[in-house]
């Protein structure tokens, strides 16, 4: 229900009706019979559970009539006042038949409004329960005013002499009054009800903002699934396919020269061709790549570096073996690093030679690639070269580091500090790639 339909039933429906009248009698009744019930199950309920949990036997017949209860407040708030009832959402159960009624059972009892609606209800009957006394207390003198004054005419009262018009004033003052606590409860039923179980504005405008938070942030999960997606296939299977596509055309071109080795880059190729299948499936699924997941980084970059056309030299130093593992999403970004380092080396750098080093040290993870190329490489983000962009975003996004070094003609060095401990403590500051050291 919106802000304006509540304002309109709101002043669609007058304070006071026959029915609201009717419903302060029907409290009143209550009060004299349904409210002890309540208080002396709940009371003793309550002091009977040390007796080995006795007490359940009594507090859950109570609580499931109090569910029961709630609902039809709300129901008479709606029918009866004209209150917009807005009410909190409430986790349910995904279960069917006897096991789902039981958990809805379960997680209504948790809610604060479950037991607000219970407290509005005991309110309800003790304040209808107090006017509709006051209110029959009021009509019996009345009443009773005006059967004296038809019927004995006047009397004497403790010394004072009471004629048939002060008896008749009597009758009728007692009648207004009754009429009065009867107005007077059904107004004071009408606060409670506002009070306890409607909800307000403020109350609606937090569930709308609440509601559209949670659909943005499904939004922005599935934009950064989806991101994470293209940047796992742009960096980690197109790699891949890049080496099977270059290993092919050599065996295009070598088939009548040399056809030992096409035979057996052929091979190569169809071997590599179905583990790329099966790391489509892998990332279509959310899951890393499988030998990253079978074998762990280490292994993971001794494949990639065992399949680029360019020779690499590798080294891996993840600490000793008392260490605790790397975060699978960390060695992933690790992986995909070298990998898109890699591909760009054999597909642009024309290097004859590569070297990788990645390291643990200090709660991080460093990963250095180093080529003999032409250099020239940047970071470009005009959505034609994008590829070291997308490696930046994806090493920011762990908290750390990336930055590449790649002068004309003097090779490209690239670096990415991963944090392996608290994300949010700041990166140290890299020295920049372009250093004697860093280039030796």
């Amino acid at each position: 229900m919106d802000v304006s339909s509540a304002r309109g039933a709101m002043r669609a429906r007058s304070r006071l009706t026959p029915s609201s009248l009717a419903s302060v009698v029907v409290g009143g009744l209550l009060f004299y019979s349904w409210f002890w019930l309540s208080l002396t199950l709940l009371i003793g309920g309550l002091a009977s559970l040390p007796a080995l949990g006795t007490g359940l036997l009594l507090l859950i017949p109570w609580l499931l009539v109090m569910q029961l209860a709630v609902r039809v407040e709300r129901r008479r708030a709606v029918a009866i006042h004209g209150i917009p009832v807005i009410l909190p959402p409430r986790r349910r159960s995904r279960r069917t038949g006897a096991a789902g009624w039981l958990s809805n059972r379960w997680f209504e009892l948790g809610s604060w409004a479950f037991w607000r609606g219970a407290l509005h209800h005991h309110l309800a009957i003790l304040v209808t329960g107090a006017f509709f006394t006051a209110f029959a207390v009021f009509l019996w003198i009345g009443w009773t005013g005006w059967e004296v004054a038809l019927t004995l005419g006047s009397v004497e009262l403790g010394g004072l002499e009471l004629s048939r018009w002060s008896l008749g004033g009597i009758g009728t003052a007692g009648v207004v009054l009754a009429i009065v606590m009867l107005g007077l409860g059904a107004l004071a039923d009408r606060g409670l009800a506002q009070g306890l179980i409607s909800g307000s504005e403020e109350d609606l405008r937090e569930q709308v903002a609440e509601l559209a938070e949670r659909r943005q942030g499904a939004v922005d999960a599935a934009t950064q699934e989806r991101l994470r997606i293209e940047r796992d296939l742009h960096d980690g299977v197109q790699p891949r396919l890049v080496n099977l596509a270059m290993t092919l055309g050599i065996a295009k071109n070598t088939v009548r020269t040399d056809p030992e080795r096409a035979e057996r880059l052929v091979g190569e190729a169809h071997s590599e061709a179905k583990a790329v299948m099966t790391d489509l499936r892998q990332l279509a699924r959310g899951i890393h790549p499988a030998v990253l997941t079978d074998r762990g980084l280490d292994a993971a970059l001794s494949a990639l570096a065992a399949r680029s056309l360019v020779p690499v030299e590798l080294q891996v130093e993840l600490g000793t073996e008392h260490m605790p593992a790397l975060d699978r999403e960390l060695e992933a970004v690790a992986y995909f690093v070298v990998a898109e380092a890699l591909t760009n080396i054999a597909k642009h750098a024309e290097a004859t030679a590569a070297t990788v080093d990645v390291r643990r040290k200090d709660a991080m993870l460093r990963v250095r690639i180093q080529d003999d190329g032409r250099g020239g490489a940047q970071v470009r983000r005009d959505g034609l070269s994008t590829g070291l962009a997308g490696l930046t975003d994806r090493v920011r996004a762990t908290g750390g580091l990336l930055e590449v070094a790649s002068p004309p003609g003097g090779g490209t060095v690239l670096i990415a500090v991963i944090p392996l401990a608290d994300r949010t403590a700041p990166v140290p500051e890299l020295s920049h790639p372009t250093t004697q050291e860093d280039l030796r």
